[in-house]
């Protein structure tokens, strides 16, 4: 009966998909001393909401299918991203040494909420437009729209994927000059965020092409681009940049978030 409840809805199939899963890996966070193991699940939280829905949706339709299974591509690529990363680094990173360091002895009880539980949240609202397509189902009432609007999606994939190996290929480098300002680098200073939000808005239009009555999730891209320039992506990474020779002038020459290719 539980399990039927559950999966009678994708936005609760979403919702206690994303309650489990953060549940364990803040217990994990708990043993292994890191709570910056959230990153990697950042994005594979969305992939296995994805998934979760898409094997239990009854009201399936032939766009809301692909574009779950853009998210769970978008997902597992950046999962295994950021996981590389974490294991490359072998500590945990500076963002949540800082709050241990403030929480002191609370912050294992405290990073549920502050960390865990705050990321859940937002993972299941950025969720709501692809979990609407497996809501509402049915016929695509613009179907070539939507695929438009799902070529522009990969299309963002493909660009925070090439600027995430173009940035880990530069910090491999043995001689390296002190900024990497080429490829995608050198029309915005933040192209992984840039495909990242394109990504965002794409699934947003597909789905709304394709099933109209979605069209009021739009909050999600929004909320998603607003994380992406002032909270956890282009804002917070710049205080430290600035720090880093030449990279004023970088700033004066080079677009914060939208590229500038004129």
């Amino acid at each position: 009966m539980i399990i039927e409840t559950i999966t009678a809805s994708p936005y609760l199939t979403g919702a206690v998909t994303a309650a489990v899963l953060l549940t364990g890996v803040w217990i994990t966070s708990l043993i292994i001393k890191d709570a910056s193991i959230i990153d990697m699940f950042w994005g594979g939280g969305y992939a296995l909401i994805a998934l979760a829905t898409l094997l239990t949706a009854s009201n399936l339709s032939l766009i809301g299918m692909l574009t779950g299974l853009a998210v769970i591509a978008w997902g597992g690529r950046l999962w295994l991203h950021l996981f590389t990363r974490w294991r490359r680094e072998g500590e945990e990173d500076y963002r949540y040494q800082k709050m241990r360091a403030y929480h002191g002895d609370k912050f294992w009880w405290r990073s549920l909420f502050t960390v865990f539980t705050f990321q859940g949240v937002l993972m299941w609202l950025v969720s709501m437009p692809f979990l609407a397509a497996f809501h509402f189902g049915g016929d695509a009432a613009l179907p070539g729209l939507a695929i438009v609007f799902l070529l522009v999606a990969l299309g963002g994939l493909y660009m925070e994927a090439s600027a995430d190996i173009q940035l880990t290929k530069f910090r491999a480098m043995p001689d390296k000059p002190p900024l990497l300002d080429s490829g995608w680098w050198k029309y915005t200073r933040h192209p992984n965020y840039f495909g990242d939000a394109v990504f965002w808005w794409g699934i947003y239009g597909a789905v709304v092409a394709a099933t109209p009555e979605a069209i009021w999730t739009i909050f999600a891209p929004i909320l998603m681009n607003y994380l992406l320039v002032n909270v956890s992506g282009a804002e917070m990474l710049e205080r430290r940049l600035k720090k880093k020779p030449g990279y004023t002038e970088y700033m004066q020459r080079t677009n914060r978030f939208v590229p500038k290719v004129w």
